[in-house]
């Protein structure tokens, strides 16, 4: 019997807690946090942490290539995935973020689609 050529890493517990401090607790794919509803299962949403480019692909276990994920965007890499939010959600989940993020979505969108941007007098 052949032995597999990969094993599961295990992301020690200590680099666990400071990626989820560091993500504020939040999921770094949909933005839910560990309280929020989980629509497909009627209970809240897990929290874990998992890797950007996993171990198999040639990630390592460092914190820049880990992050905090829930249980349904961990399954939606799995082939499983949430629908899109609509405009409204999306806007009111900007609204509700810190001036410093929200800051950080418009350089993106600049960025994006090449803009620039002028304050108002």
């Amino acid at each position: 019997m052949e032995t597999p050529q990969f094993r599961a890493k295990r992301i020690p517990s200590a680099l666990k807690r400071a990626v989820i401090a560091r993500d504020r607790e939040v999921c770094q794919v949909c933005g839910a946090g560990a309280d929020d509803p989980d629509p497909y299962r009627g209970t809240t949403v897990r929290l874990t942490v998992g890797f950007i480019i996993a171990p198999a692909h040639g990630g390592n276990t460092t914190s820049e290539n880990l992050r905090v994920i829930c249980s349904c965007c961990s399954e939606g890499l799995r082939g499983i995935f949430l629908p899109k939010p609509d405009r409204v959600h999306l806007l009111s989940q900007i609204r509700r973020a810190t001036i410093d993020d929200q800051q950080a979505v418009l350089e993106w969108l600049l960025q994006k689609y090449g803009l620039t941007a002028h304050k108002k007098d």
